[in-house]
């Protein structure tokens, strides 16, 4: 069997981390085998006392930085782990029990990494689950964030929240970019795939992920996800798809319509048009989505625009950046 080291960064995360750790303590893979790198990254909060304090029975790593940021983070923590193979995880997430099993099986010779889905727990939070619902449906054009898929197949990227590399193969591309505000593990899977390595998602590593609690962090989330999504496009055109442009064009197309306006009245009424299409639009998806869920429509139909909305004004931020 192979050795295994899960990569945990975390900053502040007092409030749900023991939930993650006691994940790791249910994994079913040999001790001997297996160790976990946690990566404190300037926790302000208790999060230090309950990792010294805590009476965890797996093999680990603990690390302290001193607020690096996520990307570099993980990468100090790959870095100083033992496995051959590198598991990342977040701790506002729990694994499954045999999680690290599942991962492995579908590797192969020209494999560098697999990867599976994040799923939005029962017992998250009303909001938190609304979030959840979303990030789902806004994962429907090809998105990776919150994609589920039902078999094992060849994908451009996973989630660092759910995922295992060959650590010889992030030595080899030299970790991640530290210069990206998100999309930085996107971007390392590009360039692990331009070494013509394969990524595979399977549907058998199950994480469950906590989602954003409250609109000031959904809201900071969709801004930094549009950003870092225009950073890695500038640094790789090739890896930007129709849907990442979308919100931008929205966004322009109605401030330009609004401008026109002033000097021909057929310019408003294209703008009227246009923005009751869309908002009739995203009001049917809201009704179907959230028709069997838990989720209230208003909340759902809230979620989608804002989100639209901050995503596309964080990639006019990204052009600067």
């Amino acid at each position: 069997m192979k050795t295994v080291s899960v990569v945990i960064p975390m900053r502040n995360e007092a409030e749900i981390l023991e939930r993650c750790l006691e994940a790791m303590e249910n994994l079913n893979y040999p001790e001997d085998l297996l160790e976990i790198v946690i990566v404190n990254d300037g926790s302000t909060d208790n999060t230090s006392e309950l990792i010294r304090n805590g009476d965890w029975s797996f093999n680990y790593q603990y690390i302290e930085t001193s607020g690096v940021g996520v990307s570099r983070a993980r990468d100090i923590g790959f870095r100083s782990a033992s496995g051959d193979f590198i598991a990342f995880t977040d701790a506002d997430c729990v694994v499954d029990e045999d999680w690290i099993l599942k991962l492995l099986e579908p590797f192969e010779d020209d494999v560098a990494a697999v990867g599976g889905p994040n799923l939005t727990p029962e017992d998250d939070e009303p909001f938190a689950r609304c979030v959840g619902l979303a990030l789902s449906f806004l994962s429907k054009p090809g998105a990776r964030y919150a994609y589920e898929g039902s078999k094992i197949r060849e994908i451009h990227h996973n989630p660092t929240c759910n995922v295992m590399y060959r650590k010889d193969v992030l030595e080899e591309v030299n970790g991640f970019n530290h210069d990206l505000v998100t999309t930085d593990d996107e971007e390392l899977d590009y360039r692990i795939r331009q070494r013509g390595y394969r990524i595979l998602y399977t549907p058998f590593a199950r994480v469950k992920h906590y989602r954003r609690p409250n609109w000031k962090k959904f809201m900071r989330m969709a801004y930094y996800y549009g950003l870092g999504r225009m950073q890695s496009t500038k640094l790789h055109p090739d890896m930007a798809r129709w849907f990442h442009f979308a919100p931008v064009l929205f966004i322009l197309a109605i401030i330009s319509l609004a401008v026109l306006s002033f000097f021909n009245e057929i310019f408003m009424v294209i703008l009227a048009s246009l923005a009751l299409l869309y908002i009739a639009g995203v009001f049917m998806v809201s009704m179907v989505y959230t028709r069997k869920s838990e989720c209230a429509l208003l909340t759902f139909f809230m979620l989608v625009n804002v989100w639209i909305l901050l995503y596309g004004v964080g990639m006019m931020r990204g052009v600067f950046r």
